[in-house]
């Protein structure tokens, strides 16, 4: 008993071991206050002393307990909700379309277009399902699944042929 008792008082190792302790201690706190307030009110002109000391036992344990019941929030976790509360309500854009041919690939997005020769591609990436696509300072991520025409086995020869750096991954 009296090694959990000396542990008691201890420094904190970490915010729940704290906040045990003052949980520990505030429950503690409203039972004695419980304990002095019963008495004091049946005799409050003699047991004055015991009232006062009860009632400010009661509003510390009650104190306690609330100040250790708060889920405080982590600064990350605002960002985060905000995010995730976005993400549903993006507006309904034209999908982007991408073509490749003999002299480079295309970029069709919102009635504007782009063209991207083989030469100016840094690298060319495959996976099992993406295609990644680095050229100069953009990356554009490719599923194959989206492919509407021709295969995949056709696309990643002509990438492999025409653009200097292209690595399949495992």
């Amino acid at each position: 008993m009296w090694r959990h008792i000396d542990r008691l008082p201890s420094p904190s190792q970490g915010p729940s071991r704290s906040r045990l302790r003052t949980r520990l201690f505030s429950v503690l706190c409203l039972a004695a206050g419980v304990i002095l307030v019963v008495p004091g009110l049946m005799e409050p002109k003699e047991l004055l002393v015991p009232l006062v000391a009860g009632a400010a036992a009661i509003v510390l344990g009650i104190s306690g307990l609330w100040t250790t019941r708060k889920n405080r929030e982590k600064p990350f976790d605002r960002s985060a909700r905000l995010l995730l509360e976005g993400k549903d309500q993006t507006p309904e854009s034209p999908v982007p379309a991408v073509s490749f041919s003999d002299q480079g690939m295309t970029l069709s997005e919102k009635g504007e277009t782009e063209f991207v020769a083989y030469n100016d591609f840094e690298s060319a990436w495959e996976t099992e399902d993406t295609l990644l696509l680095v050229f100069g300072q953009r990356v554009t991520l490719l599923q194959k699944q989206d492919l509407v025409q021709g295969d995949v086995a056709s696309l990643s020869r002509l990438l492999s042929e025409k653009v200097a750096t292209y690595q399949f991954m495992d």
